[in-house]
């Protein structure tokens, strides 16, 4: 009689997959309630507390064009924008921070200093991670990988990672990533790939991949941080 093991890797893929399906169902719903409540369009005082941003970001992001709108010039409701053009932004804005991070000096005070009130949080990072939260992150990242060999691929780690495989490479010749070389092969041990993840290095990154960004934001939503 034939009988068919179970492939964990598969399992922990169908598991990624319901997770991934769960998030977009709940995010198409966010955005559902929001065509109903703007069908078409919205001002600016909305657009702020539908993103949950500072009045000052929402007025960086309409004045420098990061987000679509209509400029009246009037005093009051002076600006309008399409609701469509806000749900991109709370898409895009959850893959590419930085790309809609203020100019330097956008929040500088009346009194020629910074003002601590209205700066906006820095991405999702392992640094503001506590030493219980750490471990959570740890224990996430072996659950990602747990379909993996214990000796991965740089293929492996570009996949995961989002990052090319001359970036990898580079990390192993520069001593941030420990591999074996084995012909013209790299292998590198999964426990050393989870400890980079866990990194200052590797968090310092400063543009991230979608893949990296992602990792981070679906472990920050999955904590409630």
């Amino acid at each position: 009689m034939n009988t068919k093991t179970k492939n964990p890797g598969t399992a922990k893929k169908a598991d990624t997959a319901k997770r991934v399906e769960a998030a977009r169902k709940k995010q198409e719903k966010y955005f559902a309630e929001l065509r109903q409540k703007y069908p078409k369009t919205m001002s600016k005082d909305q657009f702020y507390q539908v993103a949950h941003i500072s009045k000052s970001t929402a007025l960086y992001l309409l004045t420098s064009g990061l987000v679509p709108c209509k400029d009246t010039g009037k005093k009051t409701r002076r600006y309008t924008i399409k609701t469509e053009d806000v749900i991109h932004y709370l898409i895009d804005r959850r893959l590419h921070p930085l790309k809609y991070k203020a100019s330097p000096g956008w929040y500088i005070g009346t009194a020629g200093n910074p003002n601590p009130e209205i700066q906006e949080p820095a991405p999702p990072s392992v640094h503001d991670l506590n030493m219980t939260e750490r471990r959570m992150y740890r224990t996430y990242l072996e659950q990602e990988l747990s379909d993996k060999e214990d000796l991965i691929t740089v293929a492996d780690v570009s996949e995961f990672t989002g990052y090319s495989r001359t970036a990898i490479f580079r990390w192993c010749r520069k001593g941030y990533l420990k591999y074996f070389e084995i012909g013209n092969k790299f292998l590198i041990p999964k426990s050393e790939f989870i400890e980079y993840l866990l990194s200052s290095r590797f968090d310092r990154i400063s543009i991230r991949s979608t893949e990296h960004q992602l990792l981070l934001c679906d472990f920050f939503e999955e904590i409630g941080k």
